[in-house]
């Protein structure tokens, strides 16, 4: 059974989101990197933590990337910009 509610957000390039399984802290924020034909979202941390690398790209279906304002997670000024719906 889910932690939370799954995610129904139509996210885009550029978004700034976190796994639904992730800790909830701003060391574990994805961004959008890629909206993939089939549904599937790519992703990539904004920093390495707890060993994940900000290189590897991660696939998820958009259930499971939440709004990390949701937790009250600030967003990075950088990209937050980009953090667009």
């Amino acid at each position: 059974m889910p932690l939370y509610e799954p995610n129904t957000i139509d996210w885009r390039v550029g978004a700034i989101v976190i796994h639904d399984a992730d800790a909830k802290r701003a060391s574990m924020l994805m961004q959008v990197v890629k909206i993939q034909k089939n549904g599937l979202i790519q992703t990539k941390y904004l920093s390495p933590s707890g060993g994940k690398s900000i290189h590897k790209i991660w696939k998820n279906g958009k259930e499971h990337l939440l709004d990390p304002k949701r937790f009250g997670i600030a967003l990075p000024d950088k990209v937050g910009e980009k953090n667009a719906r």
